[in-house]
């Protein structure tokens, strides 16, 4: 037999494993009922899918929809997987989309989810390299920030990207979350932490390159600045030129038998020194929860840090992990008995008839191509329209 008629074909066995490989990997990538959208569920953290295909209304970016949205209203469309988002209401069938309707849950017309919190991600970029994500080409590790959610490059972490590496990340095992530099730098009483047992961590020392600061960027600075961990009673020295200075009236009176507050233990990291923290298994155990701590964490609305967060995920697919003969049979079961029997004989006449249609192929040993399966099918297809009954061939 000619090798260009074989290159390209595969046995029955073959082409039984393969389809048992691809059920397998769909059950996997999809483990959940997709018949609900949790837009009347509220805000919630969730996974979120952006969708580049949809044009958001005027004055909108893109916006992002929940699992089932993904598969039942959008799957044909370009999709970005951003994973969980906390506090996150679906926009399927919003204003956000210019009024396209969700076919899961309708919406009013002028719907619109004014608390979502949108960043670059929905635009399908990450890090602070802001590259867009392009998962063919995509080789390095990512990893997601605890509190800002965004995703970043291990070699961008180290600075390997930008040339200079300052050091380098624990092994994947070794921990299990991730906290970003921005983040450490926008709450800085959690910048401390690198030096707990409970944290790896790496630190980049920011050069000063002469360049005039935008009076945005000093506000910026001096609002962190306001909210670190010391009282006025017991100041801490960040440098020789600025100290914290959290005024003790801003903070909750001590209660009889207060304990003393973790971060005391520790020196004070100075302004410049960018912090990254790997939190490995039980982190959340060392955090500091004395009333100061508890205070700067309220104020900058980031309680959510002290508990692993509960994440909303979909009931399970029971159908998922089933093969498609089994599903088929599983249907057939929950018909009435007339339209059972009905589909059985249609069955049996099909699989009569494709026996019919193969045996010349075996007799001659010629090879079945997918444009004979096709023609084969299209042609059953053909005589149901042009049939006058409604069975099912």
């Amino acid at each position: 037999m000619a090798s260009e008629d074989t290159k390209d074909t595969v046995t029955v066995g073959e082409y039984l494993e393969q389809q048992k490989s691809l059920e397998e990997e769909a059950g996997e990538v999809l483990p959940w009922n997709f018949d609900r959208c949790t837009y009347s569920k509220g805000h919630l953290r969730q996974a979120v899918y952006a969708c580049k295909t949809c044009k958001p209304s005027t004055g909108s970016g893109p916006g992002g929809v929940c699992y089932s949205c993904s598969i039942a209203c959008h799957a044909d469309h370009d999709l970005i997987e951003l994973f969980n988002k906390r506090n996150f209401q679906c926009d399927c069938g919003t204003a956000r989309f210019g009024g396209s309707a969700c076919q899961l849950e309708p919406k009013p017309q002028d719907a619109l989810n004014e608390t979502n919190l949108y960043n670059h991600n929905f635009e399908g970029r990450f890090c602070w390299c802001k590259v867009e994500y392009d998962p063919e080409r995509e080789e390095a590790n990512m990893h997601q920030c605890v509190l800002c959610e965004d995703w970043f490059h291990e070699n961008c972490i180290n600075g390997e990207k930008q040339g200079e590496k300052n050091f380098s990340l624990p092994d994947l095992d070794n921990f299990e979350e991730y906290i970003c530099r921005t983040c450490t730098s926008k709450h800085s009483f959690l910048k401390p932490y690198k030096n707990s047992h409970m944290f790896f961590s790496g630190q980049t020392v920011r050069k000063n390159d002469g360049t005039k600061e935008k009076d945005n960027d000093k506000k910026s600075k001096n609002d962190q600045l306001q909210v670190e961990t010391s009282a006025s009673t017991n100041k801490r020295k960040l440098d020789d030129e600025q100290e914290i200075d959290l005024k003790a009236t801003a903070l909750p009176k001590k209660t009889k038998g207060d304990d003393v507050c973790k971060l005391e233990r520790w020196e004070p990291v100075k302004n410049n020194i960018d912090v990254d923290l790997f939190c490995i298994q039980n982190w959340r155990d060392e955090l500091c929860r004395c009333s100061k701590c508890t205070y700067l964490y309220k104020s900058h609305q980031i309680e959510f840090i002290l508990q692993e967060e509960e994440t909303y995920e979909p009931p399970q697919d029971d159908d998922a992990h089933t093969s498609l003969f089994d599903s088929g049979m599983k249907l057939l079961a929950q018909m009435d008995r007339v339209t059972a029997i009905e589909g059985a004989i249609a069955y049996a006449k099909l699989r009569d008839d494709l026996v019919e249609f193969l045996k010349p192929f075996g007799d001659s040993g010629k090879t079945v191509t997918e444009q004979d399966i096709r023609a084969f099918f299209e042609s059953k297809w053909s005589e149901r329209k042009t049939s006058d009954t409604n069975s099912f061939f």
